[in-house]
């Protein structure tokens, strides 16, 4: 056993904690079924064990705690790497333990239970999936707890080539616009109402509240069993769908869970995605003065993004367009009766000891967003124990794919799609729907229809969607060349008035080696010259007219190609583009120099003369240079 483990085992003994509140305090013990990150932060503030199975969580919890500690000491800053990266790490060892049935990773440093393991791992999942198992037994190995290493050739036999976890997918534009009409559609009908909505609630949250009261009064109990608060809810329903302030909003509804409400925030919140392309939770941290468009002439949106920075938040902006304002101004007015009322409940919890200082903190941050939850129990012991008190917009592939875009696939949309996504060919059914709809989703879809309607670049597209990295731009952005070019080709008056433009510059080629040029060089071009000198001596002013080129051209006869040198080469079976070969090679016989670009030439050699002079004349400190 190493030194590392042995010191490992001693540390846990004592059971030591991991976790520490704002003052210091300890607060999570390793082996504790719940870690509680709250004074961090960040974006996840807990970890939980409770669905591992006893067989394998106290290894797991051992072999996460050591990996904390090894990046602790590998980091300035004396931390971890975000919670939200812990949590996947937990779910690799939890992947690795159940297939493999064991859970004391140091034995992967043996061979044989090593052999074992990766035959266990054959199939597991996806190329994704199959990368971060590797990464995790890797960073094992790192922080000396193994010693086997895993290369891609041997993670690359794991993958199942049946799994479905790909890239984000990319809407065909006849859904993207459609989906985009629809939510506009959506914010503009409902942003008029959205103080009334708030009131309206707020109305429906203090009536319930008495009767649910005045109902366990009556009973004479602390809490309501199912059967019990099945008939209050339903008694509920039937009083408040009489009351004239549902009417008075278009197709709204009463829910004190938050179903209508719900739709409502998924609507802004895919409105402001698909205006930003920012991802989730950038989107989440949100509210109405996220909005600005004082200083420059294209609107922004701020928000906070935690991505590649050990789950830190940093203030940063994305260029967005007017409808988010309203988007935002709906999503956080509307709900501004749940936000009241959350924070009364949450007051209530806090001076009652319910909650820690960390805890009411991060949930009271969770409630500046726009988009809160919408769904507030009857028991506050309920409420309290959320998770996190935003609207719940998780990565599930149909988060989003909400029944009024009503979506109906053509076979234009099916082809397009599997052009887009290759990887999910068939997917997209004629006459279905999208066969998911993420957050993710509106990232790829923004930066596919910015791509390929020439709106942007890959530039563009590393600042908005905030990449480190421009290759990740262009992966996002793949195959929108593709399908901007299969578009062009089958769109035949399009590819006619190419044809046409490409034919009217081959013609002004010839017109200008014919008719216009003074001296032609080039081999080519000296045996036009001498067969043009030959007929103008006979009496011709025009050697060639247009509509002759024109039909030689057509026929395939006469062929030209402008080089990058200048200059045509008139080779229509040349399989090589010329450019500086005549120096080292015999000079194409087929070359055509005009006078024009004789010119040209000879200014770009006269250049290239003075600066060979200067560089020669620095001697050997152009050489250090070089």
């Amino acid at each position: 056993m190493s030194e590392k483990l042995i010191q490992l085992r001693q540390e846990l003994v004592e059971n030591p904690y991991l976790t520490f509140d704002s003052d210091g305090k300890g607060v999570s013990r390793v082996f504790d079924a719940e870690w509680d990150f709250h004074a961090l932060n960040q974006i996840r503030k807990t970890i939980s064990f409770g669905h591992i199975g006893e067989k394998y969580r106290h290894d797991i919890q051992s072999y996460l705690y050591a990996l904390m500690q090894w990046q602790k000491k590998k980091s300035n800053s004396n931390s971890h790497t975000a919670v939200s990266s812990l949590i996947k790490t937990r779910h690799q060892l939890n992947t690795i333990a159940t297939r493999w049935g064991k859970s004391d990773f140091s034995l992967l440093s043996s061979e044989r239970e090593w052999k074992k393991c990766t035959k266990a791992l054959h199939g597991v999942g996806g190329v994704g999936i199959c990368q971060h198992i590797a990464s995790t037994i890797n960073a094992l190995n790192k922080a000396g707890l193994v010693t086997c290493y895993v290369h891609k050739r041997e993670y690359t036999k794991w993958v199942n080539p049946d799994a479905g976890d790909g890239q984000a997918i990319a809407f065909p534009e006849a859904i993207h616009v459609s989906i985009l009409r629809t939510v506009v559609e959506f914010v503009e009908t409902y942003h008029p109402y959205r103080h009334q909505i708030s009131a309206t609630m707020e109305k429906l949250y203090t009536y319930q509240d008495e009767m649910f009261n005045a109902e366990l009064k009556v009973l004479g109990v602390s809490a309501l069993n199912e059967r019990q608060m099945a008939t209050f809810i339903t008694r509920m329903s039937r009083i408040t769908s009489k009351w004239p302030e549902r009417k008075a909003i278009p197709d709204f509804s009463f829910y004190r869970r938050g179903k209508w409400l719900g739709a409502m925030l998924r609507m802004c919140f895919i409105c402001v995605g698909l205006f930003s392309a920012a991802r989730r939770e950038e989107l989440l941290s949100m509210n109405k003065e996220s909005y600005d468009d004082t200083l420059a002439a294209v609107p922004k949106v701020s928000g906070f993004s935690t991505k590649g920075n050990k789950g830190e938040r940093i203030y940063t902006t994305w260029n967005t367009a007017p409808i988010a304002k309203l988007a935002l101004e709906l999503a956080y007015d509307a709900t501004q009766a749940a936000r009241k009322y959350s924070l009364e409940r949450l007051d209530d919890g806090y001076q009652n000891g319910l909650l820690t200082q960390d805890q009411y903190n991060a949930k009271k941050q969770d409630l500046e967003s726009a988009f809160i939850s919408s769904d507030i129990p009857y028991v506050s012991e309920a409420f309290l124990n959320k998770t996190s008190l935003k609207c719940s917009i998780d990565g599930a592939n149909d988060a989003l794919n909400m029944k009024e875009f009503n979506i109906i696939a053509t076979s234009e949309d099916a082809e397009e799609f599997d052009l887009l996504n290759p990887d999910r060919v068939g997917s997209l059914k004629v006459g279905g729907g999208l066969p998911k709809l993420s957050p993710h989703d509106l990232r790829r879809s923004f930066v596919v229809f910015m791509v390929k309607n020439r709106l942007g670049n890959a530039l563009t597209v590393k600042y908005q969607l905030k990449h480190r990295n421009i290759n990740m731009s262009n992966w996002y952005a793949n195959y929108s060349e593709l399908v901007r070019t299969n578009q062009l080709l089958t769109d035949t008056q399009l590819m006619s008035e190419f044809d046409e433009a490409i034919e009217n510059s081959a013609v002004d080629a010839w017109d200008e080696i014919y008719n216009v040029s003074d001296t032609l060089s080039g081999a080519e071009g000296e045996r036009i010259a001498q067969n043009k000198a030959e007929r103008l001596a006979q009496g011709e002013e025009i050697v060639m007219s247009r509509s002759e080129l024109l039909a030689l051209v057509r026929s395939g006869d006469k062929s030209i190609v402008l080089l990058p040198t200048g200059g045509y080469c008139t080779n229509r079976n040349c399989e090589r583009l010329c450019s500086l070969m005549d120096i080292v090679e015999a000079p194409c016989e087929h070359k055509v120099i005009t006078d024009k670009a004789a010119k040209r030439l000879s200014r770009e050699r006269d250049n290239l003369i003075a600066s060979f002079r200067v560089i020669n004349d620095m001697g050997d400190y152009a050489n250090e240079l070089i």
